[in-house]
């Protein structure tokens, strides 16, 4: 008997582009266009070389999902430990790979850096926090395309360590950089617990896409130390800067063969929107700019947004308990990790101030966070745990909608909480959305917003615009939530 491998990323990403290609009524979805021949050829070839350059690093299934296809929980003990670093290895064949494909196509030549620490041999823009040793930089032939650089986290002969938290850890990982001076866009693994580890076909991917992107000339980093964001034909993310980064900077990879059409860029996610929305929610002449947008909608849609701009929201009300009734999720479960085509990805964080980690955690359970950013909330479940269902009420009646999710996930480990919800019938988007508090070593207290989304109704689409401007309200509310002292005192739950 004949076992029929399973498709790879890019086949799987191809098949759901050409059918919405074909299907009209998703043309709404900005999925971009099947992946050209070119592309395809592309990969192939990266795959038939990490045959080679990957003989000796085998893969490895999701540690979590058992027989049946359930995924269990990560366990408490697996955050502090790595059992297998050497595993990781795989990732640095797979560089490999990369790296012969793209010289054998001489669209780049390469130089090695052998020994030493690797800021000896390459300019940094931003120097990674890790301590990086051999490295690959590949200099493309085109002019106007960025080199790459590829960082390995360890020495060559490294074993690794079984304990993250002793000072001898080891994580054998790669550093994907671009530019000259270069900047760093991408650290794989991000983590490298047991518990953060769902195989070896997710990281490759993650690999594969940076790397395709840089190539492709869909590729573009935005760094300053208050913003940071990226943005592929991929998805797009931005979160908080980092402290010391330097001098604002913005790179733009071109496409590193010549009559290459490269794939579209998704949505910024950056200071602009920002910036924008700043703008747009303040009273004077933007106010009535943004009344005049607002009012170009649906009546309906259009009342309850102006219910939700911050001199007209009312005050939270408490929780009341709902008959749970099953419906299905109207995302995949794990669109966080593996987005479908046409749904857009953003990740935000930002440190808790005046609140310590356990309160957070409270807080973030009790609903506190939805209350203060101006949502009704009506849950079956209160603290919240896994199957809680939750429906988040925009506006007054009559003018009013409600957007339904369900917890798919809680976490609960000493420095590190929080939950995961998907979205039901009835809510405006289609999307998966994880809320995530941190704690380090120093007791700083991080929070975390990641979402992985599409419009779901005809009036999400319609008003796109504005859509995007209440995501933008929401998410920065949110992200206040947990530092700024509430309007009122906290509801009853």
């Amino acid at each position: 008997m004949t076992t029929t491998p399973a498709p790879t990323w890019w086949e799987a990403d191809h098949a759901s582009l050409c059918e919405i290609a074909e299907d009209a009524s998703e043309q709404w979805a900005d999925a971009g266009p099947p992946f050209s021949d070119a592309l395809l050829q592309l990969l192939s070839e990266v795959e038939e070389t990490f045959a080679e350059t990957g003989a000796d690093t085998p893969g490895w299934e999701d540690p979590h999902r058992g027989p049946d296809g359930e995924d269990r929980d990560s366990l408490e003990e697996e955050y502090s430990r790595c059992l297998n670093p050497g595993k990781y290895r795989i990732l640095w064949a797979r560089a490999e790979a990369w790296a012969r494909v793209l010289t054998a196509r001489g669209w780049a030549t390469r130089e090695d850096v052998e020994s030493g620490d690797l800021r000896a041999g390459v300019r940094w823009a931003t120097p990674p926090r890790l301590a990086l040793h051999r490295t690959t930089v590949l200099r493309p032939s085109r002019p106007g395309a960025l080199p790459l650089v590829l960082a390995r986290t360890a020495p060559d002969g490294a074993a690794g360590s079984t304990d993250l938290e002793g000072g001898d850890a080891l994580i054998l990982g790669l550093v994907v950089g671009i530019g000259d001076p270069a900047v760093s866009v991408s650290t794989v693994p991000d983590c490298g617990c047991d518990a953060c580890d769902s195989g070896s076909r997710d990281l490759l991917e993650d690999l594969d896409r940076t790397l395709l992107s840089i190539v492709d000339g869909s590729f573009e980093v935005e760094l300053s130390p208050d913003w940071s964001s990226q943005r592929t034909s991929f998805g797009a993310s931005g979160g908080s800067g980092e402290d010391g980064t330097g001098p604002s900077l913005t790179l733009t990879a071109g496409r590193w063969a010549d009559g290459w059409t490269p794939r579209p860029l998704s949505p910024a996610i950056d200071r602009d929107d920002s910036a924008w929305a700043d703008e747009m929610l303040r009273e004077g002449r933007w106010a009535l700019r943004l009344d005049t947008l607002i009012d170009s909608l649906p009546s309906p849609l259009a009342r309850s947004v102006h219910r939700l701009r911050p001199s007209r929201s009312s005050a939270a009300v408490s929780s009341v308990s709902l008959p749970l009734v099953e419906h299905p999720v109207t995302a995949p479960h794990d669109a966080l990790e593996h987005p479908p085509a046409g749904y857009r990805r953003d990740h935000r964080s930002t440190v808790i101030t005046g609140m310590d980690f356990e309160r957070a955690v409270s807080a973030l359970r009790s609903w506190v966070v939805h209350h203060r950013a101006g949502l009704q909330v009506s849950a079956t479940h209160t603290p919240l745990q896994e199957g809680t269902e939750v429906h988040l009420v925009l506006g007054r009646r009559p003018f009013q909608f409600t957007a339904p999710c369900r917890v798919l996930q809680v976490v609960d480990a000493p420095d590190r909480a929080g939950f995961t919800y998907g979205t039901l019938p009835g809510h405006p988007e289609s999307g998966i959305e994880q809320f995530t508090l941190t704690r380090t070593a120093t007791g700083l207290v991080r929070f975390h917003l990641d979402v992985v989304s599409r419009p779901a109704t005809w009036y999400a689409r319609l008003g796109a615009p504005v859509t995007r401007l209440v995501q933008e309200l929401v998410t920065r509310r949110y992200l206040r939530a947990l530092s700024s002292p509430a309007p009122h005192p906290p509801p009853e739950l």
